[in-house]
């Protein structure tokens, strides 16, 4: 039976189970709720595990607890009763209910006493308010003690369900409604006549409801809510439906039939019913997870026929884009800091390269309008409001080489100032005070780790908090402002991270105990009394939010929120401190989640396909700002709310020249790579009109920078303009990239250029044997990380490649740790190992030492100021492929760090890419 008008699924068990009714409340997030569940049976049990996971089962009488032990056995339920039905249940109960407790956070049970032992009814906070009456008759003067209670519904093990006027139907059958005059009867039998109420009760209550796609099993949502059809149409259908045929031998529990393992169904046709079965007879067929409502097609009609990775025409619609306005589309900062939202929530600050270079900009949420407030023609990024929504900081660094300075600039952009003016000095993740007169950073000055400080606004004077000694990150003021809370890796082992609290006038810091186990304690937040912290941590060896509850500095109680399999991050209290925000990575896309802390109920808040990042709530609780991405567009600033139908876009950044359709959306794939693990991947196939030439078009493998990052579905400037161009482009996330589980990303640990070498190389032979790309036509491309597998893919896989092009990419990984900055050389260690110690790995896996073994044309492109990739190390790799004779271009930078942060920049190196693999790759 359809019942979608209430907001949970609640499915009723019919005939054959006796001749009454038994209700499960469905809930995903914490299992299902079971409500007077039948005498135990074979047949009985497997509808209920049909219908999906359960966790509690609540009997309302002691006649109905007798035989809830055996469920508790074989389902692994706990079994919830009044106090004075507790003692009917073997073994006891797990749950001991007094009258108006709740069960869960929306359910409540009331206890109905009259000359009898008395009864629990159950009221569920859905749609008006749902009452389960059990065994209860609604016409006993003990039903009189449930008038006062508010609710719509009432499911009955009795009676038919009462969807629209519960409570009436109990005051009518209560004889609490007054009666008019017999008169009345004359034009309109009365409502209260029963005989002329049970003839209008099938049209007044069984009414047909259409279900919403996204509540319907996955078969028939996967038609859409065209195919969507009424309940009772379902029914009909089904009477006549093909039904397995079930075997002679009867099983155990109520005499229904099973088949035989050794015998085929008959193709006789069965007997019609008068009334379907909400399940199939072959009780050993795999159920569906949710009652099916909807009919649709059959699954050969559902699921289309592998297309492959063909390219497919788009027609006449298809250009070539210009390299300007594809590679050089602006886009909102995503790296530095992200957005932030007004303390009042009125506007948003973000940083954005319309203008060519990234400067602060400010839009009001209401209005259709934009504030540039910087224009310095530097990298300027990171903005965050004062408590008084007077002003803004944000950080500023020149030439690209991320040693950032705090900059102040008021709300109307008319005067800024250098707060801290240390331009020898990395400043990052910035935080106001509470009051607004400090603000807390990290920095890593006088050559020391990245320590905790705090400068005061007015008169600039700096204080470090933290020593030095260890790398610490993201400082957050208690919301009483005596107190920070960062996270830092101060163990032996350089792996574990912790969350530690630190008083704002200093002191040693104290360390909160959020985990038994190895792993990691990060990206902590307050909640808004300052009583707890959620926070990011992987000891079940996945990303995920979890809340610690403290007294003092002293962690009490550390409660996970979710259950997912995927990597979630990055947790934002909402203002009432009731739930928390947070990322959902799930196959290479990002979504907002909302998870409400008590209850662990979990839901969407931006989901469209893409990235969602930098979560921002508002004040109220239900305003939340972000900013995402998809393929097709570039990083764009949104708003959205509870009930709104679609996010508020306040800036668009793709130039109008540009017809998104004529981009290329990747596919998600997995393929084996080393060993025979499946290796996740992004797959652009170009369209028809851009593939140049006949057979097979080229390949390019995008190698990702980290290695500990990802491909996500996301604005990729140079793999679209490959695809647009006519190549095909491989995007792995090979072993140690981060979105898939702990153990994948720390699989390349101490082996980089080892396993994740073999998957790029395993990515080539994918290709070809999907015959997706021409195997003698391909090129690697990548930066940083990705430039340093570029250049051992070539060394050590010289005959598969024909170019490649490396962007800021390792030479040698010992120069790297002695010139690059001091957290980056501490992560070397922590992942790839001490030169001390394991100099012949730093040898073996540097591609300098390989460098004679490259055979196809490499082109070089470097930062001048590049702080983490230095100039030199494509310095070195140059003259080794000059003294070798290697055919090699070499392209600097000026002004620029590691990735080009000006526009012309940008499309400069993309285009001297695109080039070179146009000369190598396009040939016959």
């Amino acid at each position: 039976m359809d019942i979608q008008q209430l907001r949970s699924w609640i499915f009723e068990l019919y005939t054959p189970l006796d001749d009454e009714r038994q209700y499960i409340v469905f809930d995903a997030a914490r299992g299902n709720l079971l409500i007077d569940i039948p005498p135990f049976s074979e047949r009985a049990l497997r509808l209920i595990l049909g219908a999906g996971r359960a966790s509690l089962l609540l009997a309302t009488n002691a006649a109905r607890a007798a035989e809830a032990h055996r469920y508790r056995d074989t389902l692994g339920v706990q079994i919830a009763v009044h106090e004075d039905d507790a003692g009917a249940v073997e073994g006891g109960a797990d749950l001991v209910l007094k009258p108006d407790d709740l069960v869960r956070p929306d359910t409540r049970v009331v206890r109905v006493r009259g000359e009898g032992q008395g009864a629990t009814v159950v009221l569920v906070r859905k749609s008006g308010g749902v009452l389960f009456s059990g065994d209860l008759d609604l016409a006993s003067e003990g039903a009189k003690q449930l008038i006062p209670l508010a609710f719509s519904s009432v499911l009955s093990s009795k009676r038919a369900p009462i969807w629209n006027a519960g409570r009436d139907t109990l005051m009518q059958l209560q004889r609490e409604l007054p009666r008019p005059r017999k008169q009345f009867g004359i034009l309109l039998p009365p409502p209260w006549d029963r005989a002329y109420k049970g003839r209008l009760e099938d049209k007044m209550y069984h009414h047909d409801v259409i279900v919403p796609k996204e509540d319907t099993a996955v078969r028939a949502a996967a038609m859409g809510p065209e195919t969507l059809v009424v309940a009772s149409a379902t029914r009909e259908i089904q009477e006549t439906a093909k039904r397995p045929v079930p075997a002679a031998a009867a099983m155990a529990g109520d005499g229904a039939a099973a088949p035989s393992a050794s015998t085929a169904p008959l193709p006789a046709s069965r007997e019609q019913k008068p009334r379907p079965k909400p399940f199939a007879e072959d009780w050993r067929a795999t159920a569906t997870e949710r009652p099916a409502t909807t009919l649709a097609n059959a699954p050969t009609d559902i699921v289309p026929a592998a297309a492959g990775f063909k390219p497919r025409s788009l027609g006449e619609r298809f250009r070539r884009a210009p390299i300007d306005d594809l590679v050089g589309s602006p886009y909102v900062d995503y790296v530095w800091g992200g957005i932030d939202l007004s303390p009042d929530g009125a506007e948003v600050a973000f940083s954005w390269n319309k203008s060519g270079t990234f400067e602060i900009y400010s839009a009001p949420i209401e209005r259709e309008r934009l504030y540039q407030l910087t224009d310095a023609k530097e990298r300027s990024v990171s903005p965050r409001w004062s408590p008084d929504d007077k002003q803004l900081a944000f950080l500023r660094d020149t030439g690209g080489n991320e040693r950032f300075d705090i900059w102040l600039v008021d709300r109307d952009g008319e005067t800024e100032r250098n707060l801290t003016n240390e331009p020898d000095v990395m400043h990052r993740e910035i935080a106001w005070s509470p009051d607004g007169s400090r603000i807390a950073y990290v920095a890593n000055a006088g050559g020391k780790a990245f320590a905790v400080h705090v400068i005061d606004i007015a008169t600039g004077k700096k204080r470090s908090l933290t020593e030095g000694e260890f790398d610490d990150a993201l400082p957050r003021w208690s919301p009483d402002g005596k107190r920070l809370l960062f996270s830092s890796r101060r163990e032996t082992v350089r792996t574990n991270s912790d969350l530690y609290v630190i008083s704002a006038e200093g002191g040693a810091p104290t360390k909160l105990v959020t985990r038994d186990v190895d792993g990691e304690s990060l990206e902590g937040s307050w909640s808004k009394d300052g009583t707890r912290i959620a926070f990011t941590t992987n000891v079940r060896r996945r990303y995920e939010i979890a809340v610690a509850t403290f007294k003092g500095d002293e962690v009490i109680r550390v409660d996970p929120l979710t259950k997912s399999i995927f990597d979630e991050r990055e947790p934002a209290w909402r203002s009432d401190g009731r739930a928390v925000l947070y990322l959902h990575n799930e196959d290479a896309e990002v979504s907002v989640r909302r998870v409400f802390v008590v209850s662990h109920a979990d839901h969407a808040v931006a989901d469209r396909p893409g990235v969602h990042q930098s979560i921002r709530v508002g004040p109220d609780g239900d305003l939340v700002a972000y900013i995402a991405t998809g393929a097709r567009e570039p990083w764009d600033v949104y708003v959205t709310r509870e009930r709104m139908t679609e996010p508020r876009r306040l800036t668009r950044s793709l130039p109008a020249t540009i017809d998104p359709e004529t981009l290329v959306e990747p596919i998600h794939v997995r393929y084996p790579g080393a060993m025979g693990r499946e290796i996740p991947a992004l797959v652009y196939i170009p369209y028809a009109e851009a593939v140049r030439g006949d057979g097979p078009p080229p390949a390019i493998v995008h190698v990702h920078g980290g290695p500990t990052s990802q491909h996500y579905r996301w604005w990729d400037r140079a793999s679209q303009w490959f695809a647009n161009n006519g190549y095909v482009v491989l995007a792995p996330n090979i072993r140690g990239s981060t979105g898939y589980g702990r153990e994948f990303q720390e699989a390349n640990r101490q082996d980089w250029a080892g396993k994740d070498l073999e998957d790029v190389v395993k990515g080539l032979d994918w290709l070809a044997k999907q015959r997706i790309a021409d195997p003698k036509r391909v090129g690697v491309y990548g930066g940083s990380y990705g430039g340093f597998m570029t250049l051992m893919s070539l060394a050590m896989y010289p005959e598969r490649w024909a170019a490649g092009v490396s962007v800021v990419g390792v030479v040698s990984w010992k120069t790297m740790y002695d010139t690059t900055r001091g957290d980056l050389r501490e992560m070397l260690v922590r992942e790839f190992g001490d030169p001390r110690n394991d100099a012949e790995r730093y040898r073996d896996r540097s591609p300098l030492t390989h460098i004679s073994k490259i055979e196809a044309p490499l082109l070089v492109l470097q930062g001048e100021n590049d702080p983490r990739v230095p100039l030199s190390e494509a310095e070195q790799v140059v003259a080794a492929l000059r003294s070798a004779g290697k055919m090699h271009e070499y392209y600097v930078y000026k002004g620029e760090g590691n990735g080009f942060r000006t526009r012309e920049n940008m499309i400069d190196s993309v285009r001297r890419a695109g080039e070179w693999f146009d000369r190598y790759l396009l040939r016959a």
